[in-house]
């Protein structure tokens, strides 16, 4: 039978339902003060004593009857003949009612002098002056900070009500192995509920991880009434869709009762909820970015409702950096690169594949098209959700185009400098077409070199663009095969390619033309592979003859390989970009000695030229 979503409901009408069906547990416990810290307090803490419980110096110095100085003055010094030495934080004696501190005090044969008179309670701390016994030190809702917890103390609490909410989390998934297991390459390990419980924890949630179920109808049905009995809100990862092993909303039916199945939201359209013993199951996709989604949109608001701590969000204005398509009907959510190019706040949309988790690795923020746009202009003004606070935002720079190990590399040496280097994957094209509409520092390139200089016309017509470049690496490119080529052989064999506009291809194409060899001549030619990384193993797996690809690339399958030309990675800047001093420094982490010997560390790659700018 086929299966199908039940509803497709709107994004707002699924949070509706959700707060309307589960009210609050209003669960709460009692925790040491250390144990506190972002938990939110289901009652009002009152102070147990005075502080401070007595008058007390707030100065070292001596204790008096602020009467009996009055007739001092510079000519006519006063020695007290009944003053008592006094510290910071000591009660004062019955009889005074004022503190001289004790740079203003002068010692002569054994007396004290003073030469101005002591006005009362002067340097003097009244009983009461903090707090006093009784008094409300935090409300209830009140979320404790790190700063509270002395207060606390100093007020007498040792323990406070927290409100306590428990969250059960099951994966489910044949396909599934357990953190720690190498996966086949038909398996992959579960993640979900790992990041579920690292948001929800951080929201006073106390979440329990069960044990990874297979797709077994029966199995997961006995983990959900397990973990329904034992928590206030349960979380049932994958089988939310519609395959033939997605047992959850069948589950859910037999078990209670089924509220949605199916929002108006990307990713994690499929997300559904129902109640079971009345305890709120919410069920989200196995994908790992759209179970974030459903973690963050769903269950996390479901917690705040409740009364938890909200999860730390910041909000910016950005001008986005390239247009956004979205279809009518859904609130997209879509992860962005932000920072400051040229003094303005630019955001740059990452892959929006609901399997790329390494985009929510490589974000900073979000933002959401709404489900009544189709989609967002380039250059807009949107609103993003940052997941740390704007002042990051200040030290990152932003790269768009390639990455690879050089720019990992250098991301890790300028992190000592304070500085967030970020990439944004684009192909070439696309990255210098950013770096042109200036929403980023720099493009991260291969660019293609033969005989010691760069193709002519792989950069284009610069006139009104002047650009600088900096040589990060090179590597050899060639012709990689199972048996060493001639150059009269490639006509003989079948090649496996890469797209226009790579590295790869220019200088396949330069290498053909200046042999006059049409390409309609090579078996292969028009078979393109995205990932030129894929070029060698798939030529030691026989699915080709041939390829252009990195000596390190080829070497690593163990194939031979015919030089052709170089791969020069470098990074592309607008001319006079140097100028900012986040460049600069990133500019002379290049050139450095520690840099290049990381590199030599990694082996294949020539840093001859690394540092070199190139115009």
């Amino acid at each position: 039978m086929t299966r199908r979503y039940l509803s497709l409901i709107s994004f707002e009408e699924a949070i509706d339902t959700m707060k309307k069906s589960a009210p609050a547990p209003g669960r709460a416990e009692t925790v040491l003060i250390d144990r506190a810290v972002g938990r939110v307090l289901s009652e009002p803490v009152y102070a147990r004593f005075t502080v401070p419980g007595t008058n007390v110096a707030s100065m070292d110095g001596l204790a008096v009857r602020s009467a009996q100085t009055r007739a001092a003055t510079d000519k006519s010094p006063l020695v007290l003949a009944d003053a008592a030495r006094i510290n910071t934080g000591q009660p004062l004696p019955p009889s005074c009612d004022a503190v001289i501190m004790i740079e203003d005090v002068w010692e002569e044969d054994g007396k004290w002098l003073i030469r101005k008179p002591a006005a009362p309670w002067q340097h003097v701390r009244p009983a009461g002056e903090d707090i006093r016994k009784g008094d409300l030190i935090l409300p209830r809702r009140h979320q404790v900070r790190a700063i509270d917890i002395g207060a606390l103390a100093s007020y007498g609490i040792a323990f406070v009500s927290v409100l306590s909410v428990r969250v059960g989390i099951i994966s489910t998934g044949s396909e599934l192995v357990p953190l720690g297991i190498a996966p086949a390459p038909e398996q992959g390990v579960e993640s979900n509920n790992f990041l579920a419980e690292a948001y929800l924890s951080s929201m006073g949630a106390t979440c329990k991880r069960y044990p990874l179920v297979p797709d077994d109808r029966d199995r997961i049905a006995g983990q959900l009434l397990q973990a329904v009995r034992e928590n206030d809100l349960v979380l049932l990862s994958a089988g939310s869709s519609a395959g033939t092993t997605d047992y959850a909303e069948e589950i859910l039916k037999s078990s209670g009762r089924l509220l949605f199945h199916g929002v108006g939201i990307k990713p994690g359209k499929p997300v559904m909820m129902g109640l079971v013993e009345k305890v709120p199951v919410i069920g989200m996709p196995g994908y790992p970015v759209a179970a974030h989604t459903v973690v963050r949109e769903f269950a996390a608001r479901l917690l705040e409702h409740w009364g938890m701590a909200p999860h730390p969000a910041y909000r910016v204005k950005a001008s986005l950096g390239q247009t956004l398509t979205s279809d009518l009907g859904y609130d997209e959510f879509v992860p962005v690169c932000t920072g400051f190019v040229d003094g303005k706040c630019v955001a740059i949309p990452l892959s929006r594949g609901f399997g790329v988790q390494s985009a929510l690795l490589r974000s900073n923020g979000y933002i959401c098209i709404p489900s009544t746009d189709e989609g967002f202009e380039a250059k807009r003004d949107v609103d993003v959700t940052l997941y740390g606070s704007p002042l990051l935002l200040e030290n990152c720079i932003l790269t768009v185009g390639s990455q690879d190990i050089p720019l990992d590399l250098l991301a890790d040496r300028v992190a000592d400098r304070g500085i967030s280097l970020r990439c944004c994957p684009s192909n070439n094209l696309g990255s210098m077409m950013a770096l042109r509409s200036r929403v980023c520092h720099a493009a991260s390139v291969h660019v293609p070199v033969i005989g010691g200089e760069t193709v002519p016309g792989f950069f284009g017509a610069q006139k009104d663009f002047p650009i600088s470049r900096v040589v990060l690496a090179e590597q050899p490119l060639g012709i990689a095969s199972r048996e060493r080529l001639g150059s009269g052989d490639l006509q003989k064999v079948r090649i496996l390619n890469t797209r226009r506009g790579t590295a790869n291809r220019v200088v396949l194409d330069a290498y053909l033309a200046k042999r006059g060899i049409p390409p309609t001549a090579m078996e292969g030619y028009t078979e393109e592979v995205k990932n030129p990384d894929v070029i060698a193993p798939r030529i030691a797996a026989r699915i080709a003859d041939a390829g252009i690809c990195t000596r390190r690339s080829a070497e690593a399958a163990g194939l031979a390989f015919l030089p052709l030309g170089t791969d020069s990675y470098e990074l592309v800047m607008n001319a006079g970009s140097g100028e900012d001093p986040r460049m600069e420094e990133l500019e002379e982490e290049i050139r450095s000695d520690a840099y290049k010997g990381r590199l030599s560390a990694v082996g294949g790659y020539d840093t001859g030229n690394t540092g070199v700018t190139r115009k």
